[in-house]
């Protein structure tokens, strides 16, 4: 079978909603959803120049947030269709987890995915120190396809032979290469994968 390297966050685990839910009740504010899709030129930074836009920068901490979803991260929600599709997937393919999240989240990152998916994935590798590109991991592990939500990440996989789909609708795909698969949500990736594999 052939295989599917999947990014984790924005793309599986609907990771800019938690997000946004924990810090409105951290600094209750009342930021919305459509205040995290503002189109902004680049992925890297994201959170935080939203948070700079609306005057709380000073009341959250990205790596305090880290460091809570290294111990637990039951709030993290499914994003819709994630687990049906990626059900149907299985039977065709090969899923493999790449990852860019800290590796100080392994555990409870690996601890959420076997609660959501028991084995459902063949593997899960962490991507964050940038020693290896997500691109260069796909060729090690022989994924065909890279599904990512970071137009960087799609554009480094498709130099190296890798099909890139850029996952969902988000504000930093502002600047997504023109010739990139996107895909807005789950069922129109199964739509693109079917009479595939």
């Amino acid at each position: 079978m052939k295989t599917i390297a999947l990014d984790l966050d924005d793309v599986i685990v609907d990771s800019t909603e938690a997000l946004r839910v924990l810090v409105n009740q951290r600094t209750g504010s009342r930021l919305t959803t459509e205040d995290y899709h503002v189109p902004d030129d680049t992925y890297w930074g994201y959170y935080e120049r939203v948070w700079m836009r609306h005057g709380i920068m000073d009341k959250v901490s990205y790596d305090e947030l880290l460091g809570e979803m290294a111990q637990d991260q039951s709030h993290m929600p499914l994003l819709p269709g994630a687990a049906f599709a990626l059900g149907e997937l299985s039977k065709r393919f090969d899923l493999v987890i790449i990852t860019a999240r800290n590796p100080v989240t392994e555990r409870a990152t690996k601890a959420w995915l076997s609660q959501q998916f028991g084995t459902l994935f063949d593997k899960i590798y962490f991507a964050h120190d940038k020693s290896k590109t997500k691109g260069q991991l796909c060729q090690e592990v022989g994924a065909s396809w890279l599904i990512d939500d970071n137009p960087g990440h799609c554009t480094v996989a498709q130099e190296v032979g890798v099909t890139p789909i850029l996952f969902g609708e988000y504000g930093w795909h502002k600047v997504a290469p023109d010739d990139v698969v996107a895909c807005k949500d789950w069922p129109a990736v199964l739509e693109y994968f079917d009479g595939r594999g």
